[in-house]
């Protein structure tokens, strides 16, 4: 009897064993906390500002904690997933709208011949695909990404309801495709299947020293999203406008489309990046607004644990001259120029001291200064200096 157990004891911890060699569980996360100064700053446009000292959270990288599995089915097959929550280190408020996997939610298969599809709240192919060759992402702050992220590549707004696929036909080729229900049933005008629907496709290759980028977004009727639109539960979550948004909130947006190409080269202990955006935003009424991003970056690793970044963004804008609009701009061509700077001090492989500033300055017919989150200038400044400081520490 004692000799059976055994056996069954012995088949069991081989059986766990195996499994367990198979398959992998990781849990993760980043806590990034700092102080900032910004030298203007209001709760909405047209309103009076003033300069402010305040405790951030968040700003180098958001902070967050995630699982990620695989399980190996066989085959070359496994299953895949992520639940990645966001949230404020300061107060351990979660953000994202409160959502407890804000930032990411989803589960898929992964073939090494056929590629990866997954199913859940996602990022598009903007975020996935150019953002890394952005200032904002490598050395500096997420004040520092391109004004109102008119082309998403912060991810103002992730993608609920998303099947996505990605492929790498050859090495140093990723391929993306992504479509995000509305989940509406058709219905009388302003509502249905296209209400509140998103699309993607990205290309991304490296070869050697060499690197490029090229996507594209498609978002139907994203105001619709709001609490009190006619989908919220589509594919944008109520993530659209926001103090900061200024080219949301001129109005109903109708329809956005982004496009984005990005070159990058990297050479020993430095790599220098350019990124051009167009974007595309219709609203009701038969208006429309183009916004062109130009940004080139560079950084530089002094040593192997500091690193030191610099980069300069001009925003070009075009048309829509609403009352939406005239809290911004006093004609149809507002121009904005931005310099990004950072550095980075390794303390060790996972913590780090990062150091930041950002100015921008509103030019053309432009009329305030908006950094990214923070939220726009007090009435009468056409420029804007935020310098943030923090300690960041990945888990």
């Amino acid at each position: 009897m004692k000799k059976a157990v055994l056996a069954v004891g012995l088949l069991l911890a081989g059986s766990f064993e195996n499994a367990s060699a198979q398959s992998s569980m990781t849990l993760y996360g980043i806590v990034d906390n700092g102080l900032a100064y910004v030298s203007n700053i209001a709760s909405g446009v047209n309103k009076p500002g003033s300069s402010s000292v305040q405790a951030v959270s968040g700003f180098g990288s958001g902070d967050r904690f995630g699982l990620t599995g695989k399980e190996n089915l066989g085959g070359g097959t496994s299953a895949v997933f992520t639940l990645e929550s966001g949230f404020n280190g300061n107060n351990g408020v979660l953000v994202q709208g409160g959502r407890l996997f804000g930032r990411q939610a989803f589960a898929g298969l992964d073939n090494d011949r056929w590629g990866t599809m997954t199913l859940g709240r996602q990022y598009d192919f903007n975020f996935d695909y150019l953002a890394p060759y952005l200032a904002w992402l490598q050395f500096g702050s997420i004040y520092g990404a391109h004004i109102g992220d008119v082309d998403n590549t912060w991810a103002t707004f992730r993608l609920n309801n998303t099947v996505k696929y990605q492929l790498k036909p050859f090495a140093g080729l990723s391929l993306g495709a992504l479509y995000a229900f509305s989940n509406q049933a058709s219905g009388d005008a302003g509502t249905g299947f296209a209400n509140n629907r998103a699309y993607s496709l990205g290309a991304n290759y490296k070869a050697g020293s060499w690197s490029a980028a090229l996507t594209w977004l498609h978002v139907s009727n994203p105001s619709s999203s709001a609490a009190t639109g006619s989908n919220p539960n589509g594919a944008i979550g109520g993530e659209y406008s926001s103090a900061s948004t200024i080219f949301y909130n001129v109005g109903f947006v109708t329809e956005q489309n982004v496009y984005g190409v990005a070159l990058g080269y990297r050479f020993q202990n430095a790599n220098v990046n350019f990124v051009f955006t167009n974007t595309h935003l219709d609203y009701e009424g038969g208006h429309s607004m183009r916004v062109d991003n130009y940004e080139i970056n560079g950084r530089y690793f002094v040593t192997p644990a500091m690193m030191l970044g610099i980069a300069y963004i001009f925003t070009d804008g075009s048309g829509y001259t609403g009352t939406g609009a005239t809290a911004f701009a006093t004609g149809n061509r507002p121009k904005w120029h931005q310099v990004d700077v950072g550095a980075t001090y390794l303390l060790s492989k996972r913590t780090d001291i990062h150091l930041s500033g950002i100015y921008q300055r509103a030019a053309g017919d432009a009329s305030t200064a908006a950094l990214n989150v923070l939220g726009p200038a007090g009435t009468g400044n056409t420029s804007q200096l935020a310098i943030v400081i923090g300690l960041r520490h990945r888990f």
